[in-house]
């Protein structure tokens, strides 16, 4: 945002105001870059892709015009990404590396008396996976095969 107000001679609240906009019609996403305490940071804007709709249900953001605030809806969907890492983290503990397919089919066994029912697709889990390995809580191998970090 700063670096647009700069750009554009236009004051930063008014740009993010004008940006919430495109953010809420998922032409632009907000991308944070991590600051201390919340709304720390520097935010960013980049376009969306195809990919990024397709995926919003695991992290959907909103922006507020009125305020010039990020509001998440997530909060349940993030809980069941919460629950499935829980599932995956001990699979990998117990079993060492998995590909995606046996990650998947093993969830959808497991994760059906749970509170949260296992309903995602290969490519959402896919996405949530390489999330974890840049978090570095999993790494994934040339060969497709995920497996705990070595601490």
């Amino acid at each position: 945002a700063r670096d647009l107000s700069n750009e554009t001679g236009v004051s930063e609240d008014i740009i993010q105001k004008k940006m919430g906009y495109w953010v809420n019609n998922n032409v632009v996403k907000i991308v944070r870059d991590g600051g201390a305490g919340s709304g720390g940071g520097t935010v960013t804007y980049e376009l969306s892709s195809y990919h990024d709709e397709r995926t919003n249900d695991q992290d959907e953001d909103f922006y507020d015009e009125d305020d010039g605030l990020v509001v998440s809806l997530s909060g349940q969907a993030e809980e069941e990404w919460e629950t499935y890492e829980s599932y995956v983290v001990g699979m990998l503990s117990n079993l060492g590396q998995l590909p995606l397919k046996r990650i998947h089919n093993m969830l959808k066994m497991f994760v059906t008396g749970s509170e949260h029912k296992y309903n995602k697709t290969p490519q959402q889990l896919s996405i949530f996976l390489q999330q974890l390995c840049k978090e570095e809580k999993l790494e994934c191998g040339a060969d497709g095969m995920y497996k705990r970090v070595k601490k």
